[in-house]
C-alpha cells in the first residue's frame, strides 16, 4: 500500500451479479483482515465471463483511483492468479489476457501469487485475492506475494482498422442506457478528420454529424433516425439515442463494428 494511505481502499470488479452471496462473503472477509478498509463496489453486473467488457471497465473505472489502492477483479477467473502493479495501484487478477489488454507497457511489476497446496481455488476473490490485499494493505512488497512469471499472457483487441479508406471501429462497451462506446478517441477522430465532412454508417443508418451532448435538438421523429454521435466522459466517441436505448434500436453488440468514411 503506498505510504501515504491512511485509510487502505479495496475495489471490487466482478461479474457475480447483485442477488448472491458472493460480494458479501468476500466483503467480510476484507473487513476483517483489514483494518478500517474502505471497500468500493466498481460493479457486480459485468457479462459473466466477458474479459472484453471487464477490461474496459477497470480502465475507465479503476486507474483513476490513489495510488497504493488495491483492485480486486474477478471476470472470467482460473489459475494462474496474478497481483499486477500499475499506475501506483495493485489489480488481483487472473492471467487471461486482461492486465496486458489494460495496462499493457504500464505494468511496473507482476507476480504470480502464491497459493496453499492444499487449498480450494473455485471462488479465489475470497480464497486467494482477499487475503493477498490483507498483505498488501499491511505494507508486504510483491516479493513476499510471490515470484515474477516469465510472460503474461498477450491479448490483442483492436479498437479500430482501416480498410480501402474506411475506418471499421470496434463497439467496445454498452452501459445501462444501451449507448455504445466506440473505440476511437475524439482526439483521434478530429486527426483523422482534419476539418473533412464524414459519414459513419451503423446498420443501415447514416451518421454526418458530431453532437455537443444528448439533448441537442433534433428534428427527426423516427427514434431510429436519432442517431447521436457525442463524446464520453471516457473521451472516446459515443453513439446514443435520445430517451432509448441505441443498442436494442439498431441491434449493437460489443464487439459488433461501425464504418466511419472522410469526404475528401
Amino acid at each position: 500500500m503506498h505510504p501515504d494511505m491512511k485509510t487502505p481502499i479495496v475495489t471490487l470488479t466482478t461479474d457475480w451479479g447483485d442477488s448472491g452471496f458472493f460480494a458479501g462473503m468476500v466483503k467480510g472477509t476484507l473487513y476483517s483482515l483489514i483494518d478500517e478498509v474502505q471497500v468500493v463496489d466498481i460493479t457486480h453486473r459485468l457479462e459473466a465471463f466477458n474479459i472484453m467488457t471487464a477490461t474496459f471497465v477497470v480502465r475507465q473505472a479503476c486507474t483513476g483511483f490513489p495510488e497504493g489502492t488495491i483492485h480486486i477483479i474477478d471476470v472470467a477467473t482460473r489459475q494462474p492468479f496474478l497481483c499486477v502493479k500499475a499506475f501506483g495501484q495493485y489489480y488481483l487478477c487472473c492471467d487471461n489476457g486482461l492486465p496486458a489488454m489494460v495496462f499493457g507497457d504500464n505494468i511496473e511489476d507482476a507476480v504470480l501469487l502464491k497459493v496453499q497446496d492444499n487449498g480450494v481455488y473455485n471462488f479465489a476473490a475470497h480464497t486467494v485475492f482477499a487475503r493477498a490485499a490483507a498483505m498488501l494493505a499491511r505494507g508486504a512488497s510483491l516479493s513476499e506475494l510471490g515470484e515474477r512469471p516469465s510472460q503474461l499472457l498477450q491479448r490483442s483487441l483492436p479498437n479500430y482498422i482501416l480498410q480501402d479508406d474506411v475506418y471499421r471501429i470496434y463497439v467496445r462497451y454498452i452501459d445501462t442506457y444501451g449507448n455504445a462506446y466506440l473505440g476511437m478517441t475524439y482526439r483521434e477522430f478530429e486527426t483523422l478528420r482534419a476539418g473533412r465532412p464524414f459519414v459513419l454508417s451503423v446498420r443501415e443508418q447514416e451518421v454526418t454529424e458530431l453532437m455537443t451532448g444528448y439533448y441537442q435538438q433534433h428534428t427527426v421523429a423516427d427514434p431510429r433516425r436519432r442517431l447521436r454521435l457525442t463524446v464520453s466522459a471516457t473521451g472516446l466517441l459515443e453513439l446514443a439515442v435520445k430517451e432509448s436505448s441505441l443498442a436494442q434500436l439498431v441491434g449493437l453488440r460489443v464487439n459488433d463494428s461501425v464504418l466511419l468514411r472522410f469526404k475528401q
